[in-house]
């Protein structure tokens, strides 16, 4: 009796395992991930961002700072002149790494969006208004 229950516990794990890993395929990636954590089976290394504990929930700030320096991103992110077109830059504001994960805005599964849109009005050219 407790070996055909062991059975059927590892046969159930088999199976999500596979679903997962299937479902690991389907998930849209952006191509600098995608080739910096798939292996040479490919297969995508999950935990890379979202960590072992909590695949399904999106990574913290602290996980993308592992590979992402603060500094370059507000550097790269900085506008070249401030103009009467001028927005703010939103990686170098009282929120950013503070109160907002970047996952708020940055999406490797579905669209990016302005979360600051959610308070303020500004009009980044290359982000979706909401």
């Amino acid at each position: 009796m407790f070996t055909r229950k062991l059975l059927i516990l590892a046969c159930m794990l088999s199976v999500f395992g596979v679903a997962n890993g299937a479902l690991a395929a389907k998930m849209p990636l952006k191509s600098y991930h995608q080739e910096m954590f798939t292996d040479h089976n490919g297969n995508v290394d999950c935990a890379a961002c979202h960590g072992v504990d909590k695949p399904k929930s999106p990574p913290a700030t602290e996980d993308c700072l592992q590979c992402h320096d603060l500094k370059d991103v507000v550097a790269a992110t900085e506008p070249p002149a401030k103009t009467s077109e001028f927005e703010p830059n939103p990686h170098n504001s009282p929120h950013y790494a503070q109160d907002l994960d970047c996952s708020y805005c940055h999406a490797e599964h579905r669209k990016p969006k302005v979360y600051c849109n959610n308070c303020h009005e500004f009009k980044y050219p290359n982000m979706p208004r909401k």
